[in-house]
Parts: structure tokens; C-alpha cells; sequence
């Protein structure tokens, strides 16, 4: 299937500036492209309503007959749109209508998604420019010849099904007469083989898929990198941040597991989980019969939740655990106790993160003793960054023969409007880690990976799922939507840093 790659074919990319319209992007960008991938007038619908959604661009295999199948969904907005905050718009169109491809532009970047059964991934982002030198990929993908042959997979398929119903129905009521008459007005019954059709036209994975597409059976190949979030100052985002990076990993396709170890539950709530309710008054274990209880292993106290395709495993806390700190210090050995449960399960996971009350008590310690490395939350305002010198210490402290690494420092409630502050807190932040040699080479996260200071970030805990959630949730308003998939792209930045950590070795 020959594919021009002629830029001269592709000029209708150029015709829009960033003070165009959305109706603009409509008309000489999205229009024109559906021609150049073979679709004609009448091969699309615009501006369809399915239930309560409008859709900019609806394209069905075969629109003209009762089978006529949504196979791809565009959504444009204006060039000014920052995209990212609206992936989450398109994803919804697509499990509502049920398409296969969706398609999120503004003129100048392309996101394209796939949707199967309500999971829902990434394939691949373009610039104009590298629209273009992979639009033969682009096209065996998107293509009317594709779409078609998508359609009449799907209908052959569904022939198939009817035909054995069909005649499971004739056999239990003995009239194999009806059969025949079905059969003989509709010869073509027989499925067609998926393989067959779509052998010339699947695309191969995408980047994504190929980088988070490893075996999650494989304990050898698990390091468990066992993270404690630590920062004695409370209302830094602390515990916010510890389920929202786990969330964000979890997309990346890691495995993790959280450990709350603070009697107040907020991790655990956090995660959509009633202390009381949903461990307690059902007998469930939690991390007080781990900590205290010899005979009861990791695995028992687990709690899996599954928010799309984000997967977590949380043990979970409760007000008792207040009760148990002077049975664990005066217990031999009382700070090893977490460390000790995990030892035989941390190949399990990619990443076990502890969430530890935000003081320097003997559970503050059980979670550092038994931690691989400490990553520091931060607000960059006077009062909390003052902390890090006590935070950086009691590192030291701990573990003085051998001091705990310090992943770095990631910054929350980020504000935007006030920089010249933030960079002078930056720097406060470098003057304070000169002071402790063996720590010299910390650093903030990169910028991109700052958590914006917005309502919705503080008030989705209370909701019991992660941000990324946000998107099903028909409570929110569309602003609220956008914000949440905005902070959310923040904590995939952070995750993908971490990830580049681990991998430097670092």
C-alpha cells in the first residue's frame, strides 16, 4: 500500500498559526487529513452526540449499513490548547462510543490512543514534522482500507456468533427447519480470521507498550527498591505525593506496594479504604499485626486496588497502631521490624513505598531502618524547607555506619505565579545540603516534575483514588478534569526521573 511522502502532500499542516481557531483546525487540518488516509464526504460525521457527549469527528466502518462500527474518534481543539490537559476528554468519548482509535489534536501535536474493552492506551505522539516522516505507520493504522477491514472482521465475527446460537437454539427446541432457513439467507455466516485480515495492516507496539511490556511473574529481574517518603513537617503533600507516584509507576507498568505507617490512615483512606469498615470489622490484618505479631507475614496484611489500569497493593493502618509504640521500643530489635517482614517479599515489586508519620518517634524509625533510599517532599516556602537540615540529619542518624541515600527532593504545591521566591528557595535548598558533605550531591527533581498548588490535587485524597482517576469520576466539573490530568502529567514526570534514577544507579 504505497503512501506518498512527498511534503508537498502534507501543506495543509502548515496552514494554521497559533491565533487560528478550533473551527480552523476542523477545517484545514483535520478535514484534510481524513482525505489524505483515503476517507471521502460521508465517510464521517461531525459534531454527533452519543449520549451526553458531542463528538468533533465520528468515523464508522461501513456508515451506510445496520453494522456500522465507530472505529475512530477525533477531538480537536484550538492550537493554543495545552493538550495534556485533555486526554482525559478524549478518553472518556472513547468508552462511551466504544471506538477503537481516538485521535486528540490542535494542529500542531497529534495524540493518538487505543481503546479496548474500557482500558484505554497510549500510542504515539507526533509533531507535524514527525507526522510526517511516519505517516505510512500513521496510515496503515488510521486508513479508510484499515477501518473497513476492521469492520468486516468485527461483522464476520458476530455472524459467527449468531450462527452457533443459532443452532444451539434449533437443537433445544427441535426445529432445525428455522436453521436452515437462517443459514439460506445468510450464506456468509462463517467468520472471517482476524489474522487474516489484519496481517498486512497491525501496526507493531508502541514505544509505551514495548517499554513497560516485561513479565511481572519475574522476581529475578525485580530489585524492590524500597522508598520511605520522609519529611518530619506535616502538610508538605507528603502522603499525596507517595500514592500519586505510586499511581504514576504503576502506568509505567512497575509493580508497588504501599505501606502506611501512620496511625492516622491518611495513606489508607487516601486509597478508598475505611480502616474500620473494610479491615477491621472484617478481620482483615494491617500493619499493626505486622509489626507486632512474629507469625504474620507480608502477604496477609495486603490490600490489592485497581483504579483502570493503575494497580496498587496497600498495607493498610489504624488508630491501634498509636498503642503498640512502647511495646515496639522496648522490643528487642523493635526499629528492624518492617525491615525484617520484607526481606523475603521485596522481589515481589519494582517499588515498595513507606509512608511514615510526619515526626521523629519510633515508627518514623522502623520506616527508615527498613528503607533502601529516602525521597524528600518539599514546599519551596521558608518554614518547610527550614526542615530539610532536620530531615537530612536524622538520615544520618539512623543508619550512621552507613547513611540512607537520598533520592533527591521533589517539590509540592508548586505555585507558578510566584518564581522569583521559588528561585531563591531553590538556592536556600543548595545551601542547606553544602552543609552535609556526605549528601553533597542532592537536588531538587527537575522542574517539570513540580506538583502544582491546585484545589483538586488537595481535595481527591478525600475521594479515595488516585488523580489519574479523576477522569471517571461524574461528580467533577471539566475544569476540574483538566486540572487533575495536569498535576497528574507532573507525577508521570517524577516517575519517569525516578525510573531514569534507578537505572543510573543512582
Amino acid at each position: 500500500m504505497p503512501v506518498s511522502a512527498n511534503p508537498a502532500r502534507f501543506k495543509f499542516l502548515g496552514s494554521i498559526t497559533l491565533s487560528s481557531s478550533e473551527s480552523d483546525v476542523e477545517h484545514k487540518v483535520i478535514i484534510p487529513l481524513l482525505q489524505a488516509l483515503g476517507y471521502h464526504d460521508g465517510d464521517w460525521k461531525t459534531q454527533v452526540t452519543i449520549g451526553k457527549v458531542k463528538l468533533d469527528f465520528l468515523v464508522q466502518s461501513h456508515p451506510s449499513t445496520l453494522h456500522a462500527l465507530p472505529y475512530l474518534v477525533i477531538e480537536a481543539k484550538s492550537p493554543r490548547k495545552d493538550l495534556s490537559r485533555n486526554l482525559w476528554q478524549l478518553k472518556s468519548y472513547l468508552r462511551e462510543t466504544g471506538a477503537a482509535l481516538g485521535l486528540l489534536t490542535n494542529g500542531y501535536q497529534f495524540h493518538l490512543l487505543y481503546h479496548y474493552d474500557g482500558e484505554i492506551s497510549a500510542i504515539a505522539s507526533y509533531s507535524k514534522e514527525t507526522l510526517i516522516e511516519n505517516f505510512s505507520l500513521f496510515y496503515i493504522l488510521c486508513s479508510k482500507e484499515t477501518c473497513l477491514k476492521f469492520g468486516d472482521a468485527i461483522h464476520q465475527s458476530q455472524q459467527q456468533v449468531h450462527s452457533n446460537f443459532l443452532s444451539h437454539i434449533a437443537t433445544a427446541f427441535e426445529n432445525q427447519d428455522m436453521f436452515e432457513l437462517f443459514k439460506r439467507r445468510n450464506p456468509s455466516g462463517a467468520a472471517v480470521s482476524p489474522e487474516r485480515n489484519f496481517k498486512e495492516t497491525t501496526p507493531a507496539r508502541s514505544p509505551i507498550e514495548r517499554e513497560t511490556a516485561s513479565p511481572s511473574s519475574d522476581r529475578v529481574q525485580r530489585k524492590g527498591m524500597v522508598i520511605t517518603v520522609f519529611n518530619n513537617k506535616g502538610g508538605v503533600g507528603k502522603t499525596t505525593m507517595t500514592i500519586n507516584l505510586a499511581a504514576a509507576l504503576s502506568k509505567l507498568g512497575k509493580r508497588v506496594l504501599l505501606i502506611d505507617v501512620d496511625a492516622q490512615a491518611n495513606l489508607t483512606m487516601g486509597l478508598g479504604i475505611d480502616p474500620l469498615e473494610d479491615v477491621e470489622d472484617q478481620g482483615k490484618k494491617d500493619i499493626v499485626h505486622l509489626l507486632t505479631e512474629s507469625r504474620t507475614l507480608l502477604p496477609s496484611t495486603i490490600i490489592s486496588k485497581t483504579w483502570g489500569d493503575v494497580e496498587l497493593d496497600i498495607v493498610p493502618s489504624n488508630i491501634r497502631l498509636i498503642k503498640e509504640e512502647a511495646f515496639l521500643i522496648q522490643a528487642v530489635d523493635g526499629e528492624y521490624a518492617l525491615r525484617k517482614k520484607l526481606r523475603d517479599y521485596r522481589h515481589d515489586y519494582d517499588y515498595i513505598f513507606i509512608d511514615p508519620p510526619p515526626s521523629f518517634g519510633k515508627f518514623n524509625e522502623i520506616a527508615l531502618m527498613a528503607a533502601s533510599a529516602i525521597l524528600i517532599p518539599t514546599q519551596l516556602a521558608p518554614y518547610p524547607i527550614r526542615a530539610l537540615e532536620f530531615v537530612i540529619g536524622r538520615a544520618i542518624e539512623v543508619q550512621r555506619d552507613n547513611p540512607l541515600p537520598i533520592l533527591g527532593i521533589a517539590v509540592s504545591m508548586y505555585d507558578k505565579k510566584v518564581k522569583i521566591l521559588h528561585r531563591q528557595m531553590a538556592e536556600k535548598i543548595k545551601e542547606i545540603v553544602r552543609g552535609f558533605p556526605t549528601y553533597g550531591n542532592i537536588g531538587l527533581f527537575p522542574e517539570e516534575t513540580w506538583i502544582p498548588q491546585l484545589k483538586i490535587v488537595s481535595s481527591i485524597p478525600e475521594k479515595g483514588y488516585p488523580l489519574c482517576y479523576a477522569e471517571f469520576d461524574s461528580s467533577l466539573i471539566r475544569a476540574d478534569k483538566e486540572a487533575a490530568q495536569d498535576a497528574f502529567n507532573c507525577y508521570l514526570k517524577m516517575a519517569q526521573h525516578l525510573v531514569l534514577l534507578m537505572e543510573q544507579g543512582n
